[in-house]
């Protein structure tokens, strides 16, 4: 298992625009705005760690990798399908900005709370993006391809496939655990999986927008 801090999030006011809702030119909401970037800023830590796992053989809608673990369901084989390995991985921002939340809350700083707990999740997507096209990079060398990211939960994906990626890793290391309902602690945290392999892959080239199950209603939709 790999762990990486080697993360930079873009926060720059043209990026953030994107995916703030309406009425961001309203002096007094960009002020809230401002003091919620520099917060994201100051606490946010990001850090991921990942793996690569070699792929046995498909059962229908589950793969069986080396060693005997099966994962699947959904659309999982056919997005990866032809992969040699599967590359599992868990990102977060860290502890400190879930509590920045709660601080937010707790006082009564609703705007604030809101503003920050959107803008995390649109940083730990960074994060997720940034890992991701790493790995494309490094395995790009050896002339292998990656197949589209697929995160439990964000499709037909069962949301409780998340346990098995915890047993993979050994995400105590990034201090991310799975508690309730299958969520992570940190809240900001993402889980992902990838196929990779020499031949051309069963979905290559696009986001998780493509499987989510919200993405006729979402307004970040790509």
């Amino acid at each position: 298992m790999i762990v990486t801090t080697d993360f930079r999030l873009v926060l720059d006011e043209a990026a953030i625009s994107t995916v703030m809702p309406a009425g961001l030119d309203r002096p007094g909401l960009r002020r809230r705005l401002s003091t919620v970037v520099e917060d994201m800023e100051a606490v946010a830590a990001p850090v991921a760690c990942y793996g690569a796992y070699p792929i046995e053989r498909i059962l229908h809608e589950r793969l069986q990798l080396v060693g005997g673990t099966r994962i699947g369901c959904g659309p999982l084989t056919s997005v990866i399908a032809g992969a040699e390995e599967l590359y599992v991985a868990v990102c977060t921002l860290g502890g400190a900005l879930d509590e920045r939340i709660r601080t937010y809350r707790d006082g009564g700083r609703y705007v604030e709370m809101l503003l920050l707990d959107e803008l995390g999740s649109w940083a730990v997507d960074q994060v997720r993006t940034q890992l991701y096209e790493r790995v494309q990079a490094e395995l790009a060398e050896r002339g292998w391809h990656l197949s589209s990211p697929l995160s439990p939960g964000e499709s037909a994906w069962p949301i409780r496939e998340q346990r098995i990626i915890f047993k993979l890793l050994e995400t105590a290391q990034i201090d991310v655990a799975l508690g309730a309902g299958d969520l992570m602690r940190p809240l900001k945290s993402l889980s992902l999986v990838f196929g990779a392999g020499a031949g051309k892959l069963g979905t290559e080239g696009l986001t998780r927008c493509h499987f989510c199950s919200i993405r006729d209603r979402c307004r970040y939709a790509a």
